[in-house]
């Protein structure tokens, strides 16, 4: 294959940026709806989101898989495998991601127990949560096809997918939660429903134009080999996916820590990570990018190519990220003023920001590099360095400064201690080029 230039990779990722800058747009335009109706509201959503993306991250853990072979097959030119197992990880994925939903829905009042939330907090968030689950597999179907396309360099389909989703979605979720003339609006639970509804409604276009062979990714038979090539998908896709557990798991802790310190700093941290995730996901963006090449490029048996198209976009994402950080630092207090009135969460919502700000180059590393070991189907290592992370940054230390009563600025900061951690730790592995001979490659 040819040598990956900048342009190259700016190519691929600017269609995936721009849809997953249009998802989470839609996950900030339901907070920002929720701000109007209250602090309540807001904490609700928060928490709803988080435990929602526990599922959506596990999934998105074993669809790195997805990536790993579909890539691979396609960059070898072996464009029937590279279908059969697009087509074999939607049918096991999908079966997975329904199993799950369906284990965890009786769960939900439990799982936002955890949180010590206030009585009007609580029953809004499981409101949220309830029919957040339901639509749950249609969000994961579209998850599946998105990353099976984006693997063989199709990263436009995905983003008028997210386009047309995002405003079916946002008119649902209007006027569902909101109301109009004599419909009298839901509150929280209509955000759910409405972008749960419209999520449905997309996929199930997007799977009849696959069926009709309209996509640039044909149907096939899944069947053939099922079970060797569904081991072949989970022993790549379970470290990633376990990872992904770690990672959210811990994330959930925290939350329950700065839950301790009141609504105010709780709701805070949900609106700063939802107004960075708009720039967090150009860093995720060239993860699948980066993962997208690099499985291309080992496909077709190159491996000093594999190694400088990783390495390249780490650095393309890295001065990207840079100059996001410091526009948003910048725009902090207009951002947290826009979002919520209440002026004591705008202060949090500041402090935040700028911590966030601060990682974001280490985020550009962490992301980009783990995305092209996991092309190369390299998922344990990623997956041990985020447990140890984790466990450390965001368990340990952040209990220890609650035994100190220290102020919950320190909570926010264990944030960048989280970055740094994982991006030396991912870089150390890149950098010693082991991931390049995996025997998970060698029988493509």
């Amino acid at each position: 294959m040819q040598s990956t230039s900048t342009l190259a990779i700016l190519r691929l990722t600017w269609p995936t940026i721009l849809s997953n800058m249009i998802y989470m747009l839609l996950a900030l335009a339901c907070l920002k709806i929720a701000g109007n109706i209250g602090t309540d509201a807001v904490t609700a959503v928060t928490t709803g989101q988080r435990l929602y993306f526990f599922l959506h991250a596990f999934m998105m853990g074993f669809c790195s898989a997805t990536t790993a072979l579909v890539g691979a097959y396609w960059g070898a030119g072996n464009r029937p495998m590279a279908a059969h197992f697009a087509s074999l990880s939607l049918l096991l994925f999908f079966t997975i991601g329904c199993l799950i939903s369906a284990v965890a829905l009786p769960f939900g009042p439990t799982l936002i127990d955890l949180f010590g939330l206030s009585p009007a907090a609580r029953s809004q968030a499981i409101d949220f949560l309830f029919w957040t689950i339901i639509f749950a597999p249609a969000v994961v179907l579209t998850l599946i096809f998105n990353m099976a396309l984006r693997a063989i360099g199709d990263s436009i389909t995905p983003l008028w997918v997210g386009l047309f989703n995002f405003i079916t979605s946002l008119s649902l979720c209007l006027f569902l939660s909101l109301g109009w003339r004599d419909f009298i609006g839901l509150g929280v639970k209509g955000l759910a429903i409405g972008s749960g509804f419209a999520a449905t409604i997309i996929i199930t276009a997007v799977v009849g134009l696959w069926l009709s062979g309209k996509l640039s990714l044909p149907p096939q038979n899944p069947l053939p080999n099922i079970r060797s090539n569904s081991r072949r998908l989970l022993s790549i896709g379970f470290p990633a996916a376990f990872e992904q557990v770690a990672f959210q798991s811990g994330i959930l802790i925290f939350l329950g820590f700065l839950s301790s310190h009141g609504n105010a700093p709780f709701a805070a941290y949900g609106i700063g990570i939802s107004l960075l995730s708009l720039i967090i996901v150009v860093a995720f963006s060239f993860a699948i990018s980066g993962a997208t090449l690099v499985s291309q490029h080992l496909g077709a048996g190159d491996i000093e190519g594999a190694y400088q198209a990783g390495w390249r976009t780490m650095r393309t994402a890295f001065y990207i990220m840079i100059i996001a950080a410091l526009i948003m630092s910048w725009c902090a207090e207009t951002l947290a003023r826009f979002m919520i009135d209440d002026p004591i969460v705008i202060g949090y919502v500041v402090q935040v920001i700028y911590i966030l700000c601060i990682c974001m180059p280490l985020m550009a590393i962490e992301f980009s590099m783990a995305g092209a070991l996991r092309g190369a189907g390299d998922t344990r290592y990623p997956m041990l360095a985020t447990f140890f992370s984790i466990a450390f940054s965001r368990i340990f230390v952040p209990l220890i400064m609650l035994e100190m009563e220290l102020d919950v600025i320190w909570l926010f900061s264990t944030t960048l201690l989280d970055y740094v951690i994982k991006s030396s730790l991912i870089m150390f592995r890149y950098r010693s080029r082991k991931w390049l001979h995996l025997p998970s490659k060698a029988n493509i």
